[in-house]
């Protein structure tokens, strides 16, 4: 009977001892993937944010360009027969550089050309978010805030950052300031936009720029189907 006792106390001794190497090799593993993924997020990262443009004077066509062109078969027709005109909801946007003055630094692009395409939030407490089709290594999340000009035309200061392709750390501060207009049947506004990039220590974005590139806006509303 001591025998047996023995036996099986040996027993549940191993198959203890084994569940908490199998638990120590799972959470072995994830810490090995959680490392790989932050490797993989510095050795990625590219020189980015919400406003960054394509190689100078060769941005490749938008995809949302051709959907723009054909918004019916994206979204329906309206969202209610009684919602009113407002920027409030989300957007797909298109911007299209129409000067540059320095940007990128030293090797300006040509103009016109795309300039930037994202998704767009616009909130109705007077905030909005931004998340442009860039690498999340890149800096691709901005935000910014806004008032209603009357009219169907809105203001909006944004603000974001860029990184250093190598190192990761923040290189640059851009503001964008745009003046948008919502079309009467509420399915896409239009504008301007005004990019300005400062040096990293400008947190505001207040002084005096490195670089500017001015252009025109063009979103089309994203809706319930």
């Amino acid at each position: 009977m001591k025998a047996n006792l023995r036996t099986d106390s040996a027993k549940d001794r191993g198959a203890s001892g084994k569940n908490l190497r199998i638990r120590g090799g799972r959470f072995a593993a994830l810490v090995v993937l959680a490392a790989f993924g932050l490797l993989f997020a510095a050795s990625g990262a590219k020189a980015g944010g919400c406003a960054v443009p394509y190689a100078p004077g060769a941005g490749p066509a938008f995809p949302g360009l051709g959907r723009q062109g054909n918004a019916s078969s994206v979204h329906p027709e309206n969202d209610g027969p009684n919602q009113p005109v407002t920027i409030v909801g989300l957007w797909h946007l298109a911007y299209t550089a129409t000067y540059d003055n320095n940007f990128p630094p030293g090797n300006p692009a040509t103009a016109p050309f795309p300039f930037l395409e994202s998704y767009k939030m616009w909130h109705g407490d007077g905030t909005e978010f931004e998340n442009a089709f860039l690498s999340p290594s890149g800096g691709n999340i901005c935000y910014g805030v806004w008032r209603d000009l009357g009219h169907g035309s809105v203001k909006l200061h944004h603000i974001g950052l860029m990184f250093d392709s190598v190192t990761g750390d923040v290189d640059g501060v851009f503001s964008v300031d745009e003046i948008d207009t919502v079309a009467p049947n509420g399915k896409t506004y239009s504008g301007t936009f005004d990019f300005k990039l400062f040096d990293p220590s400008d947190v505001f974005g207040t002084g005096t720029p490195i670089s500017e590139v001015k252009g025109t806006t063009a979103g089309t509303r994203i809706i319930v189907n």
